[in-house]
């Protein structure tokens, strides 16, 4: 898919990695999800992401599930891959890897393990995967894994590279999101993806682009049809909103990647198995998640 901005916007599923007991990838599972999620409308598809345990994967499995959702998706909508590792010489060579497999735009986040001791070595570490990358980058900042929040004047410095196409903010700040919404008076094409579900509404309404969160994965019409209604100027956007809120009630699990693949697996679209040591729902968690599914029509 050649690169086009214009693309660069609305639901963008970060999607989850179905495994098999022995932690292997379940393929088929993972081709139906990504089909199901196409034909539910979405944006984008981001592989190798948080949510689909990406920094928990082996190398060749992360090899492997990039490769089957760049074949399955068949250019219908962007794909965006995870390249984001502990120094800037394995995400290099990361990118060098999604670059191969034919990823549109590569996701990266700051390194993780030694969190960096600056902006300064940020911005030189994002610097790198600029002038490494033949594809558009798509910072994201998500400060509660990396323990390593990208500043806003970071992030300014950092739009002199054209190649930087947006960010994906999961920081959960509403004035950090407007100080980012403030930057498309230097970029208009500057594009602005919220991780957190709940802000979505209100963050699209200000001048965001588009929602990123694992939720997608268990509602993708949902969370399409609130985009919609969002760039429709419907009266209803925020009943909408409020429902996607009280579905996203799944992720409150020992884990909450436990709890979106319960979710899932009780929908006949994958098992319930997570990378270990991540742990699985509990059967109490899978109870109350059933619930909330029945509550909110997803199951009958």
């Amino acid at each position: 898919m050649n690169f086009n901005i214009e693309k660069v916007c609305g639901i963008v599923v970060p999607i989850i990695t179905p495994l098999i007991k022995d932690q292997s990838i379940d393929e088929s599972s993972l081709i139906g999800i990504v089909n199901h999620l196409i034909e539910a409308g979405v944006h984008g598809i981001f592989a190798n992401s948080t949510t689909g345990e990406g920094p928990c994967l082996p190398d060749t499995d992360k090899k492997l599930v990039l490769k089957i959702i760049v074949e399955q998706v068949k250019n219908r909508v962007p794909v965006y891959a995870g390249v984001s590792d502990t120094s800037s010489k394995r995400t290099l060579n990361n990118i060098a890897q999604a670059e191969d497999l034919g990823a549109d735009f590569i996701v990266a986040h700051p390194p993780f393990y030694f969190p960096p001791n600056s902006q300064e070595e940020l911005y030189m570490y994002f610097e790198q995967i600029v002038h490494a990358s033949s594809k558009p980058v798509l910072l994201y900042n998500i400060p509660f894994t990396t323990q390593a929040p990208i500043a806003l004047e970071t992030i300014k410095q950092l739009l002199d590279f054209e190649k930087i196409i947006g960010i994906k903010d999961s920081s959960v700040d509403y004035v950090f999101l407007q100080n980012l919404i403030e930057l498309k008076n230097i970029r208009k094409d500057f594009k602005i993806f919220i991780g957190k579900t709940h802000m979505w509404a209100a963050g699209v309404l200000s001048g965001a682009d588009g929602g990123l969160d694992g939720i997608s994965n268990v509602i993708p019409e949902k969370c399409v049809e609130l985009y919609r209604r969002i760039k429709n100027e419907m009266k209803d956007v925020f009943i909408l909103q409020r429902e996607i809120n009280e579905i996203f009630r799944i992720y409150e699990c020992r884990s909450f990647l436990g709890g979106i693949k319960a979710a899932m697996s009780l929908m006949g679209l994958c098992n319930p198995y997570t990378m270990h040591p991540i742990l699985m729902a509990s059967p109490d968690e899978v109870k109350r998640i059933k619930n909330i599914l029945i509550e909110w029509g997803i199951l009958s």
